[in-house]
């Protein structure tokens, strides 16, 4: 077991509304697979949106990161944030976390 961990930022700019944007990183070696599955999570590390206006008590913040696709050696993540109050900006910081086969070990 080799844990591995590779960040991904994604800047937004001017948006109104829902923002989607998926990011791609390449990890040395293969993600190992757990029947079937890769063996492979995502975790926010950071975010900060910024409203373009005058915030009011039922504005709401959204911010979640998910797994688009898991390849051999590549992680696509999927960034969705959403600010109700208007026009806004920012970056989200995405930790993504595989464990990859060591090199050294038999193939199955």
């Amino acid at each position: 077991m080799a844990l591995a961990f590779e960040k991904a930022r994604v800047t937004i700019t001017n948006e109104t509304g829902i923002h989607e944007d998926t990011i791609s990183k390449g990890f040395e070696h293969r993600i190992r697979e757990v029947e079937h599955r890769p063996v492979v999570e995502v975790a926010l590390q950071s975010f900060k949106l910024d409203l373009a206006g005058a915030a009011h008590p039922t504005d709401v913040v959204q911010v979640t990161a998910s797994l688009a696709d898991v390849g051999e050696e590549e992680v696509t993540v999927r960034v969705r944030t959403n600010y109700s109050g208007g026009p806004y900006s920012g970056e989200v910081t995405v930790l993504i976390i595989a464990d990859l086969i060591d090199v050294r070990e038999p193939q199955d």
